[in-house]
């Protein structure tokens, strides 16, 4: 009953119930009520008290699992000191980058893990109470077994006394970055030193060009770098097509490009150059990035070879003589001037790309392949093959050879000329030779007849001669018989001495 007057009492009073406040107070109810109320009151305050710090602890218990978690299962290392540097917290991370166990750590320094080297040129602060933004630098830590490592730590000072410390293990990254550095050095070095140019190319301007690239026009590297449109440097003949090329690149049409231009130097004079770009990004920006080779000394040898590849074709075509180019190595005809193909009664397009066996009768292939396989380094050499024309007959030709390299690939050239008639008009000749020989033969042999014919008679007359000189009665006669006789075997003396010369 009196708790619940004292409870009536205390609605009474918070309520402001004015017709009841003066029967509170007075002596009776104050007398034996209102202690009662206070107790009521008190016990009332004292549950809720004890509630509110039930959950209060709940929650902080709450709160302290969820730190404990997330710091043991950050792959971060995070530990925790006082202001005296001693460990005060350390997760499993911390435990395994270091080598040592949590219990061991927490009866550790901070100084205990950090290079003594680095701490006599970079010690730690006297007081680590600065409160703030976190702080951000590298050290040099000592695991347990003496290994020497550079850590990234990021340090934040909590109200209190209390500092947390995230620190990452950056070995790796310093080694790229060392890496990196070197890499770069030696490719700035290259660049620098390179016979071939390098352009780095961003809004339509230069950003890089080494050495090489500005000397080949006229330039010193820092004219060129972020100074004139990149076209400025090509004949007004090819700027469209430059234009067109860093356009298409830019926009990501095309990956690279690879194409020969008109250069105009500083001077104003001409050269030839080729480019080789690629499409890159760099800080965010589209970028070309190429290499250029001057190729002036290129052109200029390609026109005259042009030039003399004309002559040649020239030459080769128009020439009276046939002339034949004939791949060594398979014995494809890969040229025939006009005279060739007329020779023996083909076109030049039937001959393009047949075999060379189409001109030589088939017990000749052996000796047309090894003909081949000799080398032939002057045009003394010739020799007189039989050939096929294309209606089956036979002509003699004299060939005289030259092998040459054409396009990369072996090529006997060949010039042949036809001396059937020759051989014929010489054979004929020979026969004839043979006739007037043998005519001649005769003509000895019929003189020598005639000689011993002649001189039989003469030779009875000399004997009648010597017989009438016992009758001297006609002297004369006799004087003159004797030397007509004298002089016929002096002429067939002659006759048989001319004759004799013929042999």
């Amino acid at each position: 009953m009196s708790i619940i007057a004292g409870c009536a009492a205390i609605v009474v009073w918070i309520f402001d119930i004015l017709p009841l406040k003066g029967l509170i107070i007075s002596s009776a109810f104050t007398k034996f009520y209102f202690p009662l109320c206070h107790i009521v009151v008190g016990l009332i305050l004292l549950f809720t008290q004890l509630r509110l710090n039930k959950n209060k602890y709940s929650k902080l218990q709450n709160s302290e699992d969820k730190y404990r978690s997330l710091i043991e299962q950050a792959s971060d290392t995070i530990y925790i000191l006082d202001l005296q540097g001693r460990f005060t917290d350390v997760n499993a991370a911390m435990c395994q980058m270091m080598g040592y166990t949590r219990e061991e750590l927490l009866k550790m320094t901070i100084i205990q893990i950090i290079d003594p080297e680095e701490l006599k040129i970079d010690p730690l602060p006297k007081k680590m109470d600065n409160e703030g933004a976190p702080v951000i630098r590298e050290r040099r830590f000592i695991r347990k077994d003496g290994y020497i490592f550079t850590v990234e730590v990021n340090v934040k000072r909590f109200k209190g006394d209390r500092i947390m410390v995230i620190a990452r293990d950056i070995t790796y990254r310093k080694k790229m970055e060392a890496g990196l550095r070197e890499a770069e050095l030696k490719s700035r070095t290259i660049a620098e030193k390179s016979m071939v140019g390098v352009y780095i190319v961003q809004d339509g301007k230069f950003t890089y060009v080494n050495p090489r690239f500005a000397q080949v026009f006229g330039y010193e590297p820092a004219e060129m770098v972020n100074t004139f449109a990149v076209e400025q440097i090509l004949d007004e003949s090819f700027r469209g097509i430059a234009i067109e090329n860093v356009r298409r690149r830019i926009a990501g049409e095309v990956e690279s490009v690879n194409y020969e231009a008109k250069g105009k130097k500083k001077d104003g004079t001409s050269n030839w150059v080729e480019f080789y770009g690629s499409r890159a990004e760099i800080e965010g920006l589209p970028t070309i990035i190429g290499s250029m080779i001057d190729i002036s000394e290129r052109k200029k040898t390609e026109e005259e070879l042009r030039s003399s590849e004309q002559q040649y074709r020239l030459l080769f075509d128009s020439n009276p003589m046939p002339m034949w180019m004939i791949a060594k190595d398979d014995q494809t005809i890969i040229a025939v001037n006009d005279a060739g193909a007329g020779l023996y009664g083909y076109t030049k397009e039937e001959l393009i790309h047949k075999n060379a066996k189409v001109f030589r009768p088939e017990e000749d292939y052996e000796q047309q392949l090894e003909g081949y396989r000799q080398e032939v380094k002057n045009w003394d050499s010739r020799r007189v093959v039989r050939h096929l024309k294309k209606d089956g007959s036979i002509i003699f030709v004299q060939i005289m050879s030259y092998d040459i390299i054409f396009e990369g690939r072996p090529v006997r050239l060949s010039m042949t000329n036809d001396i059937t008639a020759k051989l014929k008009a010489e054979n004929d000749l020979k026969s004839a030779y043979e006739r007037i020989q043998n005519h001649i033969n005769s003509i000895k042999d019929m003189a020598w007849k005639q000689s011993h014919l002649i001189r039989s008679p003469l030779a009875n007359l000399q004997g009648l001669f010597i017989l009438l000189q016992d009758d001297p009665s006609n002297a004369e006669l006799l004087a003159h018989i004797q030397n007509e006789l004298q002089r016929m075997d002096t002429i067939i003396i002659e006759m048989a001495q001319e004759a004799s010369y013929h042999d």
